[in-house]
């Protein structure tokens, strides 16, 4: 008799975040190089404030048009690079473009390209603006507010290229915004990906927070990472299947978060650590155990259940799978890495969703 398996599937990621923990808690008691709300002589901007206003002004307008009134209902994709577009473009038709609060810019020092900005904005839906956000709903485990504060990256890829939108991050319930540091002009110092003196490089952020998203607590990359919404929350939501994907009696249910191509771009705190953005992939696969095992043949098994926002990126007329069905969720962070003196990593932002399943 086949047996249910359900295991989340061991991957590179897990096995880095697992050396990187271990040498973390060595590492904690070190001292750091850390930053201050001031850190002396200004920097030249990546952008300035008018031209930052500027590029949103000119986002908002395009992207908040009637598809009717552009006459071409791919423009939004335009004014966006990066996840955002991979994430947009596979979500197909728009929603009703959010109204927006008042925009707080934050602004770098120059450094190399890719450069990039952040603006942190309360949304709501289109024509609502007297009932306040809308409350918190649970993504894969976790609660995001969809209309609540959230962080809008924009990326420049060179020098005079555009200025689009890279993604898109919704403050969990219950997080707040780190406060950042600035030099004399109020330009905050940007930290490389390779940069130390905090908890963790900012590239390998998302590598120890994946090896808890698919191990869980028992994952020792938590001597490093918090526990929380977008960690052991996440991790909690994929064992009780809070997106919909079930195995079908003997098969096989298995998800690993995983890292991507985009950069990471981060901001450095006042506390002297960084707020880290950056993207990540979570795949999700329900297959028979010939399929996981590579056998030859693979023998079907029963009809695997679809979801009705993952049966949306099949073909149309798709015939329930009776070999795997797969998902790839395009997930952007923003996750706040402290110095090395102390502290653990805190993931507090979340967007993105579905890019892309394949069936048979």
């Amino acid at each position: 008799m086949r047996l249910p398996v359900i295991r989340p599937a061991p991957g590179l990621a897990a096995a880095l975040a697992a050396a990187l923990a271990a040498a973390l808690v060595v590492a904690g008691c070190t001292s750091a190089t850390g930053g201050s709300a001031s850190t002396g002589a200004p920097g030249r901007p990546a952008i300035t404030l008018a031209q930052a206003r500027q590029v949103w002004d000119h986002y908002v307008a395009v992207s908040g048009a009637p598809a009717g009134e552009t006459g071409n209902p791919d423009l939004p994709l335009s004014l966006e690079t990066g996840p955002q577009r991979a994430y947009d473009a596979a979500a197909g038709s728009r929603l009703a473009p959010p109204a927006y609060t008042a925009p707080v810019f934050y602004l770098p020092e120059q450094s190399g390209y890719p450069r990039f900005f952040v603006v942190t904005v309360t949304s709501k839906p289109a024509g609502d603006h007297s009932s306040g956000a809308a409350a918190a709903t649970s993504f894969d485990g976790a609660e995001v507010n969809p209309f609540g504060p959230q962080l809008m990256l924009f990326e420049q890829a060179r020098a005079a290229a555009p200025w689009l939108l890279g993604s898109i991050a919704g403050l969990a319930a219950g997080e707040t915004l780190p406060k950042l540091a600035t030099d004399s002009a109020g330009y905050i110092p940007t930290v490389t990906p390779s940069a130390a003196g905090m908890l963790a490089k900012p590239a390998e952020v998302g590598a120890l927070q994946a090896a808890v998203v698919d191990d869980g607590p028992a994952s020792t990359a938590t001597a490093a990472v918090a526990d929380g919404q977008l960690t052991t929350g996440l991790y909690q939501g994929a064992l009780s299947h809070a997106a919909g994907l079930t195995a079908p009696h003997g098969d096989v249910y298995q998800w690993e978060l995983e890292g991507t191509s985009y950069p990471e771009f981060a901001l450095r705190t006042a506390a002297g650590g960084a707020l880290v953005c950056y993207a990540m992939a979570l795949d999700t696969t329900v297959a028979v155990p010939g399929y996981i095992n590579k056998a030859d043949p693979v023998r079907s098994g029963p009809p695997i259940q679809v979801p009705v926002n993952v049966r949306r990126l099949l073909p149309p007329g798709q015939p329930a799978p009776l070999i795997d069905l797969r998902s790839e969720q395009l997930l952007s962070f923003a996750a706040v890495d402290p110095p090395s003196t102390g502290g653990k990593i805190q993931v507090i932002a979340l967007g993105g969703g579905l890019a892309s399943a394949t069936a048979s």
